[in-house]
């Protein structure tokens, strides 16, 4: 029960991105702008911020407790959105509503501190991918719900299952009995935030108001300065946001850029498809296949489904001993190759699916091997933290990416006939060109500098039971005889 429940909770996480992807041209008719970008950038930056801290405040007070306050704030930024009178609300919803991506640490995190060894890592790759019973239904579901009650309804149904489920998860999954004392780093979380913010306002605003503006130089001076005021502020306090000692080692280093990248390429070009479906010929000229958000239903299905089950392939595999890094290296080949098809093939719906199933098998791949990748390379002793500092970084990565998808795109931004706005298809090609070369030099540093080597791994793939306990203390992690095969 409490791995379907878990896996349910990250079910809610994939549908906050994926609902926005299929509803955007809804939304961007009811509200007009070019700064669409926003909708997936803050939910993704609230969770990067939310992650490390929450992850902090788990070890401190209890994961399952984190997991619940967590959900809570989550869904009343959902029913903000379903109320909200203008584009500016809804930003605000999103915003409360991104802290559930904290979930993705603090539900392997609980995976580890109470389940058997052997089966954990079975549960975390299970619930990171989601059962795929609901992920499969989810494409056809979403279009259901904007075609009977618009966007709004779409958001009344999330917030009905993220409140549900919290009510559940308080009754059926047991706590973690493991405490560590932690400092959460609240004024970095701030400052790192408003800096990012500052930043990606300039680049959102830039075009539009002038890049040597007076208020797009100020948010670029401010995000600067807020920016730099956290470096500063990181060295001086004891326990940042971000430890930076973590990336002194090559497997923590891999799975920040990995995972980071896999977020970035989830956030974008799972905005970019259904554009290109939704969109009319008409208004697309050289792409656009009219489709309704029912009908998209047949091209996102097939990517949930692909993903659900690599993803429970995936956790056998790794289970049995199989190394998790390989998969997350052959997952990000899988995005090179769903970019490389998309730039040249996009115009039948038959073209279209099969690039949903490219991205559907390397996200299952990335998505399903993280955690455990994250495992191997951290002490268990402080996993909740270091999980959270990974996830930021993951998340921040996909907080910054949609908007500089749609500052690309902004040049060939121009009206629908419906009153909405289109894009022309050279800035898709522009996007899915920069994110093609992103995955090829991942995958060159993968095959030299971030290259295995021994004593890489710092605690065995399934530290629980006596031999977590062993760790707690010291938090040296377990380290394998030299030339030991891990699992």
């Amino acid at each position: 029960m409490t791995t379907i429940l878990l896996a349910c909770v990250l079910e809610a996480v994939a549908l906050g991105a994926i609902m926005i992807s299929i509803a955007l041209p809804s939304i961007l008719e009811e509200f007009p702008t070019d700064q669409g970008g926003w909708l997936l950038s803050t939910y993704y930056l609230a969770g990067a911020v939310a992650a490390p801290i929450l992850g902090k405040c788990a070890d401190l007070y209890g994961k399952k407790r984190m997991l619940l306050i967590t959900m809570g704030i989550s869904g009343l930024g959902i029913i903000v959105a379903v109320l909200a009178p203008s584009f500016g609300v809804l930003l605000i919803g999103r915003t409360m509503q991104g802290v559930i991506l904290a979930t993705l640490s603090l539900t392997y995190s609980l995976i580890r501190d109470i389940f058997p060894p052997k089966p954990a890592a079975f549960a975390a790759s299970i619930t990171v991918t989601g059962m795929g019973i609901f992920g499969i239904v989810t494409p056809l579901l979403v279009g259901i719900l904007i075609a009977a009650f618009g966007w709004r309804g779409m958001f009344g149904f999330d917030a009905v299952w993220t409140l549900g489920l919290l009510l559940l998860i308080a009754v059926v999954v047991p706590e973690s009995s493991l405490r560590r004392k932690a400092r959460p780093d609240i004024l970095g979380g701030v400052l790192l935030a408003l800096g990012v913010v500052g930043i990606l306002l300039y680049v959102s605003l830039g075009r539009q108001l002038g890049w040597v503006s007076l208020v797009s130089l100020a948010s670029l001076i401010g995000g600067i300065a807020f920016f730099t005021w956290f470096l500063l502020h990181t060295r001086r306090v004891a326990e940042p946001i971000i430890d930076g000692s973590l990336f002194r080692r090559r497997p923590v280093i891999f799975v920040v850029l990995f995972g980071a990248v896999g977020y970035a390429l989830s956030a974008t070009i799972g905005q970019l498809m259904p554009l290109l479906a939704l969109t009319s010929a008409e208004d697309g000229g050289t792409y656009g296949l009219g489709l309704t958000t029912v009908e998209y239903a047949a091209v996102e299905t097939p990517r949930a489904i692909a993903a659900a089950a690599v993803g429970i392939l995936l956790g056998i595999l790794v289970a049995r001993g199989r190394s998790p890094r390989m998969f997350m290296v052959l997952g990000m080949s899988f995005w090179l190759a769903a970019t490389l098809w998309l730039i040249f093939f996009n115009d039948t719906q038959y073209f279209l699916t099969i690039g949903a199933l490219l991205i559907g098998t390397g996200g299952g791949m990335v998505n399903a091997s993280l955690p455990n990748v994250v495992i191997q390379a951290t002490p268990a002793d402080n996993q909740g933290s270091v999980a959270g500092t990974v996830q930021l970084c993951q998340t921040g990565f996909g907080a910054v990416a949609p908007v500089l998808m749609f500052a690309i795109l902004a040049p060939y931004a121009m009206p629908s006939s419906t009153g909405g706005i289109v894009y022309q298809e050279t800035g898709f090609t522009i996007w899915l060109t920069c994110a093609a070369v992103t995955a090829a030099v991942l995958l060159l540093l993968a095959a030299t500098v971030l290259r295995p080597r021994k004593g890489d791994v710092v605690s065995p793939l399934l530290v629980s039971g006596k031999r977590a306990a062993a760790t707690e203390g010291g938090g040296e992690g377990v380290r394998e005889p030299a030339g030991q095969p891990t699992t």
